[in-house]
């Protein structure tokens, strides 16, 4: 796990990296947000800034990535993901320094040379703010992922008994869609403005942008829909098909991502080529509000804003919903880092995590942060002891580490529940009419002995 881990990692160093750049390439005369006269974008001193710029996120990448290889000598599961989750925040907080540090050189170079920018008068352009949305794709677009979302809910309450956890994934694809269809709502409510003194140019590059970002929600709907199938159909479809099935999936997913990368540079680029035809550029020296890279305008009323690469939206963080989501962003960060490291820590540095306790009528097995499931004795079949899981095993939700399997799985086309040390051997084998379930804990000799008192209930 820890390569794949390591992998992971540098790959981030190198993409944030190369996103990063984006900001030093011209965009709408802006550089590094810092708002240029035309005829200086190419001037030496910016080209400097620009370039070392440039270079010391390279450096970042390569320092971080040496400094990841300390995640090979890591041997806990809870460690590593820290190590990762710090990693990923670490170089995050670095390229944000590293870039507000440029913004202030590229700024200083700006009022050291007073490049004072040329203003015009407003221009109000009337037929582009009645045409805004004519290319954005519309709302009914969305209605086949929702109805695939609805679909996959259905067919959960169908086909398995209990649900149980199986409807956390289909109510995850409809909030989804919702987020996705709100963000939308914001993006056809955005205001226009005349980025040149040509009604025709202004109309283009304002349908370039609400077509692209409508097409890449409207995708990004359909693509995360099929995830309220997922976990019923890995209990009820033939392993191999549903290994087919998944793998499918997440390719899917890794090409959707690049398809991503790919509209939003075919976005900046049309947005470019349309402005440089122009006869003019009429210049939104709004500088004074982009402060460290973020939107700050207690003036403006919009919420989102389109960011200053061309290829985002940025939250206006002087507005109080602005802050709020901010907020709400932060107790996401801190929640996911919680629940992604505190159950392994526990499972490392616990004495007796998985648990096994046995009453008159039943048999309950528990783990930190899981739902206790109680079998009742009479259902069980059989109680055996194992030295290996089969190898026909996926995993339906939970954890599946080096070290660790918890949660739901299927096990040769069977459901099943695992509370497994992977290097601790024998596995009690619990097997009733619906489930087997599979358990060891962490003394094998805690294990051997759980499982003679169980066979004695039985007998």
């Amino acid at each position: 796990m820890n390569i794949m881990l390591l992998l992971v990692l540098i790959s981030m160093n190198f993409l944030m990296a190369f996103i990063g750049r984006i900001v030093a390439n011209p965009h709408k005369n802006i550089i590094l947000e810092t708002t240029l006269p035309k005829d200086k974008l190419n001037d030496s001193q910016v080209t400097q800034v620009r370039q070392s710029y440039k270079k010391t996120l390279l450096i970042v990448a390569v320092v971080f990535s040496l400094m990841d290889l300390l995640l090979l000598l890591i041997p806990y599961d809870s460690i590593a993901i820290l190590f990762l989750l710090l990693s990923l925040f670490g170089m995050i907080g670095v390229n944000y320094y590293t870039q507000v540090l440029y913004i202030r050189k590229m700024t200083a170079v700006k009022m050291k040379n007073n490049w004072i920018l040329p203003t015009k008068p407003l221009l109000v352009d009337t037929k582009l703010i009645l045409n805004k949305n004519r290319k954005m794709l519309k709302a009914y677009w969305f209605l086949p992922s929702i109805l695939i979302s609805l679909s996959g809910i259905i067919y959960t309450i169908f086909s398995v008994k209990p649900i149980g956890g199986m409807l956390l994934f289909g109510s995850i694809s409809l909030l989804t869609a919702g987020l996705f269809i709100f963000s939308y709502y914001l993006v056809s409510r955005l205001p226009v403005k005349a980025l040149t003194s040509d009604e025709q140019t202004n109309q283009q590059v304002n349908d370039a942008m609400r077509y692209y970002w409508s097409l890449l929600l409207v995708s990004s709907t359909f693509v995360f829909s099929p995830l309220s199938f997922l976990p019923t159909l890995s209990l009820t479809m033939a392993y191999g098909k549903m290994m087919y099935l998944v793998i499918g999936y997440f390719t899917l997913l890794f090409i959707y991502i690049g398809f991503i990368f790919f509209l939003m540079f075919r976005l900046r680029k049309t947005q470019d080529q349309l402005i440089l035809q122009a006869s003019d550029y009429r210049y939104g020296d709004d500088d004074q509000y982009w402060r460290y890279g973020l939107y700050i305008n207690p003036e403006d009323p919009r919420i989102m804003v389109p960011d200053r690469l061309g290829m985002n939206m940025s939250v206006n963080l002087g507005r109080p919903a602005g802050k709020i989501s901010m907020v709400v962003l932060s107790i996401v960060v801190i929640a996911t880092t919680f629940i992604a490291s505190v159950p392994l820590l526990i499972n490392d540095f616990s004495s007796d995590p998985f648990r096994m306790e046995l009453t008159a009528n039943e048999v309950s097995l528990s783990a930190p942060f899981s739902k206790t499931r109680e079998i009742p004795i009479q259902s069980i079949e059989s109680v055996v002891l194992v030295d290996t899981l089969p190898e026909n095993s996926l995993r339906v939700y939970g954890a599946a580490t080096e070290h660790y399997l918890t949660g739901e799985f299927r096990v040769d086309d069977e459901p099943a529940y695992l509370l497994v040390y992977q290097k601790e051997t024998p596995i009690m084998k619990i097997t009733t009419k619906e489930y087997t379930y599979y358990y060891t804990n962490k003394d094998p000799e805690k294990t051997q002995k759980e499982y003679e008192l169980l066979l004695k209930k039985l007998a």
